[in-house]
């Protein structure tokens, strides 16, 4: 329901309060109450989004759109109405927009949860909410899926194939050739195991994976620096934001063991500065997800071909260091924010704010 302060007095938010500790974790009551206590602040607005989030998995990731909405767009933070994914809601004539802020696949960490944000889903739809980023869909994105999905629009990616018997895949590689890796089909970062040769497929402990996939080994090392690079780009509505390269000597990229210098840095910046020239085939990948909000990870295979990696639903996104070394990316993030803020209003049918085209307009 819409929160407005007439309606809730003294006794009234000490009775919720009360109704929410005896069945609720303290995280979730905590989350709760800063939740309730930004409702009541923002409560003038006509209209909102109806946001959820859970307070085990991810429950304040987003609060950098928030934090950056109060400081350059007050009036927009002030659509945004915070639930938890078990609300019920009594009033859903304020709701222009449902966005749930949840990790994907939902259903990995919470079958209750998934069961709770389709139930939501399907009371939007009843009222003809738009929604931002089913969680319905999140399983178009994992890595089996996401792979064959994003490859039907003409790019390349590695050839995955789930790992339905481990037998049988260490027998055959189920037509692979090595080198291969093995990973987790749903989820973000997690371990991964390489295999160079059979001994070491015959040694693969498997056991402990709850979706294992093989895939193809692309190798997309620098023939110039001998380097690999993973580059994302940050797709929301039909925007697309250049916002990071990271670079590393191993085959394996991520972000803590990434190389630094000044030609990284300039080069990082010839990236973030300018528009991406894969944005039309990027956007088309999303379209095929049947997603509105991804971050695509991708790189360059020696031939200069595109390769995409995998898409995320639901990116991690945060602003870097005042003084560290890469505080030049704070312009990037900026402009995904604004991308993500003007994603909503168009899907919600509200105008959009000249500030968010002016930040974006380097992607023009």
């Amino acid at each position: 329901m819409a929160w407005s302060s007439s309606k809730y007095t003294p006794n009234r938010i000490a009775n919720g309060i009360k109704s929410r500790i005896k069945n609720c974790t303290l995280p979730e009551v905590r989350l709760w109450c800063q939740d309730f206590q930004n409702n009541q602040r923002y409560a003038t607005a006509e209209k909102k989004f109806l946001v959820v989030r859970h307070a085990r998995e991810g429950g304040r990731a987003y609060d950098i759109i928030l934090d950056w909405l109060t400081e350059n767009l007050p009036d927009i933070r002030a659509l945004f109405e915070l639930r938890q994914v078990n609300c019920r809601i009594r009033d859903w004539s304020p709701y222009i927009l449902h966005v749930p802020w949840l990790q994907d696949p939902v259903q990995q960490w919470s079958p209750k949860a998934y069961l709770q944000a389709n139930s939501l889903a399907a009371k939007c739809d009843d009222h003809k909410i738009p929604i931002i980023n089913r969680v319905d869909r999140h399983l178009n994105a994992v890595k089996s899926t996401g792979s064959y999905r994003i490859a039907s629009t003409g790019i390349r990616t590695p050839k995955v194939i789930p790992i339905k018997d481990i037998d049988h895949f260490k027998e055959t590689l189920l037509g692979l050739s090595l080198p291969l890796f093995v990973r987790e089909d749903w989820g973000h970062g997690g371990r991964i195991f390489r295999a160079d040769r059979m001994d070491q497929i015959r040694d693969m402990d498997l056991g402990s994976f709850s979706h294992p996939i093989a895939v193809e080994f692309v190798d997309t090392k620098s023939k110039l620096d001998g380097f690999y690079r993973k580059y994302r780009y940050t797709v929301a509505g039909d925007e697309g934001v250049t916002s990071s390269i990271h670079i590393q000597k191993s085959w394996i990229v991520r972000g803590k063991h990434c190389e630094f210098s000044e030609a990284i840095r300039e080069e990082e910046l010839g990236f973030i500065n300018n528009p991406d020239p894969n944005h039309e085939k990027l956007l088309r990948a999303r379209k095929a997800l049947d997603l509105d909000f991804v971050a695509f990870d991708y790189s360059y295979d020696p031939e200069g071909q595109l390769v995409v990696w995998e898409a995320n639903p639901y990116p991690t996104i945060h602003f870097p260091k005042s003084t560290g070394k890469r505080a030049y990316r704070k312009p990037a993030v900026e402009r995904a924010l604004a991308a993500i803020v003007k994603m909503y209003l168009k899907k919600s049918g509200l105008p959009v704010h000249p500030r968010l085209d002016e930040i974006l307009h380097i992607h023009k």
